[in-house]
């Protein structure tokens, strides 16, 4: 009898959809916006060391996202460097991405 490896959705956006938004925001901040790396880890609440790595894609380089998840991103990116978006609202808006996302069953499906 075969094992079926079926994955929860938020299981796998939190391995995979979490970080890849994490790191599209902070390249976003670094390239369009200029940030350093420890002023954009200060916005999105990580360590430089953690925004490092995101940039390295050593973390969250996994996933390619489509044109509106990457427009979300991209207002989100925005709205932080317009100092329009508290740490918490951040949290709520990869929330609301991520529930965008979560929509393509397909998700479950990553290994």
């Amino acid at each position: 009898m075969s094992v079926i490896n079926l994955k929860t959705p938020c299981e796998t956006a939190s391995k995979y959809l979490l970080p890849s938004m994490r790191a599209l925001i902070a390249k976003k901040l670094i390239e369009k916006y200029k940030f350093t790396q420890q002023n954009a880890a200060l916005r999105l609440g990580m360590t430089q060391s953690a925004m490092s790595k995101y940039l390295g894609e050593k973390r969250g380089a996994v996933l390619e996202v489509g044109d509106e998840i990457d427009k979300l991103a991209d207002d989100v990116a925005t709205r932080l460097y317009e100092g329009k978006m508290t740490q918490e609202e951040f949290v709520v808006q990869l929330c609301n991405i991520c529930m965008k996302y979560r929509k393509d069953e397909s998700i479950c499906r990553k290994k």
